[in-house]
């Protein structure tokens, strides 16, 4: 029986990672262990109340928290947590999970229950509990088709049937085995936050995996509190995020921006168009939700030239 371990990241909000571990604990197919990485410091309530929780309701020395020097983000984070769970537990298998992620009961048993080929990362599917269940932010499923191999699905009625639907990738309730840590190495840290959902599938796809996304392995995640935007164009959908806080459309703008250095190395021209329509539907969606000011289209200008020339520096006022 392969061994699997479930991590996420802590900052801030006990309530929210003290649910998770309950979650983690009423799995029909429990994890072997359990990786919490808490960026907060050291003396955090739950430094105490998570092992105090886990002494109630999971085998001993399943918990294991990881003290972080400092806050080093979502990304930062599990790339210290993936580490430890493949290096230090020996895990065949990574779940990767977040504070306000909680998987349903039968989740990690419907997604071990599902044989894949080699090289294949399964993922639960993200739904939002609050909306009826409806998908917490848009799956690209593969489709097939030569011209248009991809396709966005807003809404659980746009999947298919099947319980396995091949997907672009993911990075919230997926399952890595070691081979993706061996071959792909660990998201890059100082994406800090909104990258690592983009960079890291895109490494393993790069390094030959493919994904598969099990329909009926469900984890309840908070959708966004406004509609997403999305503008389609040539078989290419763009989504815009009403309502982020200014530091989180940095680091989103940012990483998109230097992710694109990675997939096109030597096509200056082609990123840098790519960029220029990245910005023109950005202002065009700020336009629409009255987002559009002074310090948006800064941040929004900022963080494309910081991520265009390779710069991932950290967010800030005068970033």
């Amino acid at each position: 029986m392969p061994s699997i371990c479930a991590i996420f990241t802590h900052y801030g909000s006990r309530q929210r990672s003290l649910t998770c571990l309950r979650r983690l604990a009423q799995q029909t197919r429990r994890p072997d262990a359990i990786v919490i990485i808490n960026n907060s410091t050291a003396d955090d309530p739950i430094t105490a109340e998570a092992p105090a929780l886990a002494a109630e309701i999971l085998p001993a020395n399943t918990l294991h928290i990881l003290q972080m020097p400092a806050n080093l983000g979502n990304a930062g984070g599990c790339a210290h947590g993936m580490n430890y769970a493949f290096g230090r537990l020996h895990a065949d298998y990574v779940w990767v999970l977040d504070d306000d992620s909680w998987p349903r009961p039968h989740s990690l048993e419907n997604l071990l229950a599902v044989q894949v080929p080699p090289r294949t990362v399964r993922m639960s599917l993200v739904i939002d509990p609050a909306k009826d269940d409806e998908l917490s932010w848009p799956l690209t499923m593969c489709t097939g088709h030569e011209r248009t191999p991809w396709k966005n699905a807003i809404c659980t009625q746009d999947l298919p049937p099947d319980n396995e639907i091949a997907s672009r990738g993911g990075w919230l309730g997926a399952l890595y085995p070691r081979e993706a840590w061996l071959c792909a190495g660990v998201p890059t840290p100082e994406l800090f936050i909104r990258g690592e959902d983009e960079e890291y599938p895109w490494k393993v796809r790069h390094a030959g995996f493919s994904f598969v996304t099990i329909r009926h392995s469900e984890l309840e995640h908070p959708s966004a509190a406004i509609p997403l935007v999305h503008f389609t164009f040539g078989g290419h959908s763009f989504f815009y995020e009403p309502g982020l806080p200014v530091s989180r459309s940095y680091y989103k703008v940012r990483n998109w921006a230097w992710l694109q250095r990675l997939k096109r190395p030597t096509s200056y021209l082609h990123r840098l168009a790519a960029c220029i329509f990245y910005i023109i539907l950005s202002i065009v969606a700020m336009l629409q939700t009255n987002e559009l000011t002074f310090n948006s289209l800064y941040t929004l200008f900022r963080a494309m030239h910081n991520g265009f020339y390779g710069k991932l520096r950290p967010f800030s006022k005068s970033t």
